[in-house]
């Protein structure tokens, strides 16, 4: 199968245009979700290493989408894969999701099971409704405009700890370019975001990939998650285990294949 060089799309979104990026032909389709601070960039290697069709986008307001002002959280993150999905995945599509984009995979797949013919989470949030008010609160507030700006250059320093210095500087990149008001409404819609839902709606295969397996994560809070743990990865495992990670979607892709 002769493979399709990457393209750039522009898709109408609810909030306005959705930059995306389409490469590879046939097989079954996959969609990528990136994180909060992130872009369609972090799936770039991994989207360069397949031989299906595959497809990442900028949420809004970030990257090169549209949307800045919003409304920002799951539920709006929703309506831009549907969107993307209706537009370059007609047909049914595995869905993959990174960190908040994961979160946004499972409601995804929580309101439209019937599109999906496998769920990948990557580095999945657990329920945060279980995390204390006050802590809640106080963790939010460092994403007000008084506090971001001191804040956001150490914010994600615990999660880079064991990056690559390729990744490093990418995340940082990214992180610096999001808008501040897209971050702090995405992670705020996090704190009611209900990950079992997910699991009711949709029966199909299902897969965690993941570097921390700590209470605060999906599957530590989901022993019957099933999940493959990188070697020597930070939060972005695509970025850190390219190779493994290509490996992984391509397996799961796989089992996806027989999903009805």
């Amino acid at each position: 199968m002769k493979h399709k060089e990457a393209r750039m799309v522009s898709v109408n979104g609810p909030a306005g245009r959705l930059m995306a990026t389409v490469e590879g032909d046939g097989g079954i389709p996959a969609i990528f979700v990136h994180d909060v601070a992130g872009d369609r960039s972090h799936w770039a290697e991994t989207q360069a290493g397949l031989a299906t069709r595959s497809v990442a986008f900028d949420l809004r307001g970030l990257g090169e989408s549209s949307g800045s002002h919003g409304p920002f959280g799951v539920e709006a993150a929703v309506e831009d894969v549907v969107a993307v999905a209706d537009a370059l995945s007609p047909e049914k599509f595995v869905l993959v999701g990174h960190g908040f984009g994961a979160a946004v995979a499972g409601a995804f797949a929580a309101y439209y099971p019937e599109r999906l013919a496998g769920l990948l989470y990557v580095e999945a949030p657990g329920d945060l409704r279980r995390m204390p008010k006050a802590e809640a609160e106080a963790w939010l507030d460092n994403f007000s405009a008084a506090k971001y700006g001191a804040f956001h250059e150490h914010w994600l320093t615990p999660q880079l700890l064991a990056a690559k210095d390729s990744t490093r500087v990418l995340v940082m990149k990214t992180m610096r370019t999001s808008r501040r008001e897209a971050i702090a409404g995405n992670l705020e819609s996090l704190l009611a975001h209900d990950p079992d839902a997910a699991f009711e709606q949709f029966k199909g295969p299902t897969h965690a990939l993941v570097a921390a397996t700590g209470p605060e994560t999906l599957v530590g809070q989901r022993a019957d998650l099933s999940r493959t743990v990188a070697p020597h990865a930070s939060h972005w495992l695509m970025l850190d285990s390219a190779k493994w990670f290509h490996t992984e979607v391509v397996r799961f892709l796989g089992q996806s294949r027989h999903h009805p």
